[in-house]
Formats: C-alpha cells, structure tokens, sequence
C-alpha cells in the first residue's frame, strides 16, 4: 500500500467495487426470478453479452453454494425455454461455434467453476462427466 493519495484513492475504490459485487452476487442468490432473466439473457445472439452472462454465472458459483445452485438452475431454465435436452449443452455449442478467444476463456472459466465449485468430489466428478459427455453429443 502507498502513502499517496492516489494510492490510497485506489485501495478504497477497489474495496468499494469489491464490497458493490458481493452485494450484487447476494441480491442475485437471495432473489430467485435472476434465475430467468439470466436464462433470457442467454437466448442472444450477441456474444458480448452471452459472455457476460457466463462471467456473472462464474462469480455466482465461486461466491456461494446457494450462488452456485442458482448459476446450475439458470443452465436448467435455460434448457427448459429453448426445449434441450441436456443442461449444459448451450456451454458447449457456444464453445464449438466461439466467435472470439475471450468468448472461449469465459466459456472455460465458467466450466472449471461449476466442477470445482461442486459440494462434493462425487459431484464434480458427475458435472465433469455431464461436460465430457455433452461434448461428445456435439
């Protein structure tokens, strides 16, 4: 940490737009009905925003077990809008057909967040297998 006022202006801004997400990410988790807007958002063609989206779903997962519950029941509502079979099938289409390498790496990151961020080593396992599984249906 600096001494200067700059420094010191940049430390508290950086605590402000860390405590503005967790407030942000706990809104999300605590109001269900973000469940659909988020699936909404996901049903674009703008790869921008599509990335976004899988941004914010990466942060839900790394935030809290209720976070990540609700980033896995935005993939099922999503599913459920566009008639899917599988979940993760939009993760894995979006990856294929990427326009953009920082389109792909927030398609990878999300995927490392949901299997690391499962509850359990079973889990993981199981959501690492749904992925594998899901890329061989492609």
């Amino acid at each position: 940490m600096t001494n200067d006022s700059n420094g010191g202006t940049t430390v508290t801004a950086g605590k402000s737009a860390k405590m503005d997400s967790r407030i942000g990410l706990e809104y999300i988790v605590e109001n269900s009905d973000y469940v659909n807007k988020l699936g909404l958002a996901l049903d674009t063609s703008n790869a921008t925003v599509k990335k976004q989206v899988f941004e914010l779903l990466s942060a839900l997962c790394a935030y809290s077990s209720n976070g990540y519950k609700r980033a896995i029941e935005t993939l099922e509502y999503y599913k459920n809008i566009k008639g899917e079979r599988y979940r993760l099938n939009l993760v894995i289409v979006e990856l294929d057909k990427a326009p953009s390498v920082e389109y792909q790496i927030a398609l990878l990151a999300f995927i490392n967040c949901v299997i690391i961020s499962a509850a359990t080593l079973q889990d993981r396992i199981r959501m690492r297998n749904e992925f594998i599984g899901e890329w061989f249906e492609i």
